[in-house]
């Protein structure tokens, strides 16, 4: 059986974020038709990347799992974006007007191009890039996630026509460094999530980009719910009535301190005794609202009872290149309200037309009140829309034969890297 590998900046049962799961989900998803080495690193937590899982080889879900040491999150100025790239970031809505690009063409400088600041974000794995350097061509293919840490930003280089990118972009300040015209250009195919994150990839870098095309990643429709487990589950996290609920890492990059804040406007104006459920690992000051729920993390059959039960999920951040949790939600039935401020959120909430979308507290209160308000046929209603955009857009046997189309067509190819473009 071929090999492939995955390249990915933290992997683990245990690892909490949206695109450390879409790797594992796809490593679960081409197990059966590639042997498997996931290639990252022995943090757990991306805020600062203190090892926690042992260097070397393990397994997890039948994969082999490599990791490689790296130094703990640089401190200092090193961690500083240069002056005119935050300016750029600032204007990035005027520059097209002026005839500018939003990023800058790389100048061949590691501080001005940002290389340095990529190598002091972390997390930095000499390892990684000797492995990939010495066994490149070993692999019917590598497959790169997360754009913007340094083992895909540097590591998409080494053997680009070997290479599919994942980038799981977002329009935020890390994105606007000249390195990144390298790392669009570079790969022999970049694989999207979305339309809008194609959009953001042409808007900040321009045409000329490696081909790509939107493939996403696969959603398994959920079996129905054991309704007899219920009663003790809602008496555990205490829930006597309806509740909101927010599933993810609890920071406020994603929009946490903002929506505890509009909830605690919203639940002390509401006659309902709404609640806020929130299940994922705290990295921020916890909130004090006696109707913010903290659930902490839970294992997926939990975490899909409380969602499935829920009156909506909220997701609050701006920053989203998909959502697995929006669209796992939505194969739930359950509604979503979504930050409007990010377009690949709100055009979920129009393409499927479930939902709604909010700015500001006005906006989420009208958001929440009128998901409140839905009938029991409305709500039906929804939670089939939500069934089957998820089950006509995201099933796994049409990703899969897409990536094992593009595997295939690597490997039949030349195995000495070339120099990206």
């Amino acid at each position: 059986m071929k090999r492939i590998a995955i390249v990915v900046q933290r992997y683990g049962a245990e690892v909490n974020g949206g695109a450390e799961l879409h790797a594992r989900l796809l490593a679960q998803a081409l197990r059966p038709f590639y042997e498997i080495d996931v290639l990252s690193s022995r943090a757990l937590d991306y805020r600062h990347w203190h090892p926690h899982y042992p260097a070397g080889e393990s397994t997890l879900d039948g994969c082999r799992v490599i990791r490689f040491d790296h130094p703990p999150r640089t401190r200092g100025r090193q961690r500083n974006l240069p002056l005119r790239h935050k300016l750029r970031f600032l204007l990035r809505g005027w520059l097209p007007r002026l005839g500018l690009r939003p990023v800058a063409e790389p100048a061949g400088d590691e501080v001005l191009d940002g290389v340095r600041y990529l190598r002091a974000q972390g997390p930095t794995m000499d390892g990684l890039m000797a492995h990939l350097a010495q066994h490149a061509a070993d692999y019917a293919a590598l497959i790169f996630l997360t754009a913007r840490f340094h083992p895909t930003a540097l590591g998409v280089l080494v053997a680009p026509t070997r290479s599919l990118l994942v980038p799981t972009l977002h329009d935020e300040k890390t994105m606007v460094l000249p390195h990144f015209h390298r790392v669009f250009r570079a790969p022999r195919r970049i694989l999207y999530n979305t339309a809008a994150e194609q959009a953001v990839a042409r808007r900040l870098y321009g045409d000329d980009l490696a081909p790509g095309e939107v493939v996403g990643v696969g959603i398994t429709m959920p079996a129905a719910q054991d309704e007899t487990a219920w009663p003790a589950l809602a008496a555990k996290h205490g829930l006597a009535g309806r509740y909101l609920i927010y599933v993810g890492r609890v920071d406020a990059s994603k929009g946490c301190d903002e929506l505890f804040d509009h909830f605690a406007r919203f639940a002390d104006r509401h006659p309902e005794p709404l609640q806020l459920v929130v299940c994922g690992k705290l990295v921020m000051p916890a909130p004090a609202h006696a109707r913010i729920v903290l659930a902490g993390f839970v294992d997926d059959a939990e975490r899909d009872a409380l969602v499935a039960h829920a009156a909506a999920l909220v997701v609050p951040s701006r920053h989203e290149s998909l959502s697995l949790v929006l669209l796992e939600s939505l194969a739930q039935g359950c509604p979503v309200i979504v930050n409007a401020g990010s377009e690949v959120l709100r055009r979920h909430v129009q393409d499927s037309g479930v939902g709604a979308s909010y700015e500001g507290f006005e906006g989420f209160a009208g958001a929440v009140a009128r998901t409140l308000a839905l009938t029991e046929a409305e709500r039906a209603d929804q939670a089939e829309r939500g069934r089957r955009y998820v089950a006509e857009r995201y099933g796994w046997p049409r990703i899969v034969a897409r990536y094992r189309a593009l595997i295939e067509e690597i490997d039949a190819g030349p195995r000495n890297p070339e120099t990206p473009r």
